[in-house]
């Protein structure tokens, strides 16, 4: 499986690449612009790209928004994965229309489980702080509040109706 992965941080840097399987090609970039510039290229081709959302100078989210554009005007764009610093930055990704995001800090096992899923045209599983376009992450045993609006923790209800859900 071949992978690019744009992260100015360290940090990220070594959880994603040792969470990735020892035959996995990567190709590390630092900065959203320089990972543009390798998909415009050609010269590769990706599988999977694992974006840090808080990337210098721009982010994750320009990246994922710029190759979404090009993918619009006919070109073939892998799928992206986002590392988001907050839960509260889902919506970011949604807008951007990223493929998945894992929250900070990451699990190795979800990001393998992500990647691997993505990369072979699977689902991606639900897993504690991993989202996926049309759904809300899964916040784990703290909680959180899904799509279908039911709770996530340790105790699963329905919320009530807001008053948008009203009509009013």
């Amino acid at each position: 499986m071949k992978i690019l992965l744009v992260s100015s941080g360290p940090t990220l840097t070594k959880q994603v690449t040792a969470a990735l399987p020892s035959d996995a090609d990567v190709l590390e970039v630092r900065t959203p612009q320089r990972g543009l510039a390798v998909f415009d290229e050609g010269d590769h081709t990706f599988d999977v790209i694992v974006a840090d959302a808080d990337t210098h100078p721009s982010g994750g989210f320009y990246l994922t928004r710029e190759l979404r554009a090009r993918q619009t005007d006919g070109r073939d764009v892998p799928q992206i994965v986002l590392a988001l610093a907050r839960p509260q930055d889902d919506y970011l990704a949604k807008w951007s229309q990223a493929d998945a995001w894992i929250i900070k800090p990451i699990d190795p096992f979800d990001v393998a489980e992500v990647v691997d899923a993505l990369g072979n045209g699977r689902a991606v599983p639900a897993l504690p702080g991993v989202g996926v376009l049309g759904h809300a992450p899964q916040l784990g045993p703290g909680g959180g509040v899904n799509a279908d609006r039911t709770l996530v923790g340790a105790t699963r209800r329905e919320l009530p109706p807001s008053r948008s859900d009203d009509g009013e």
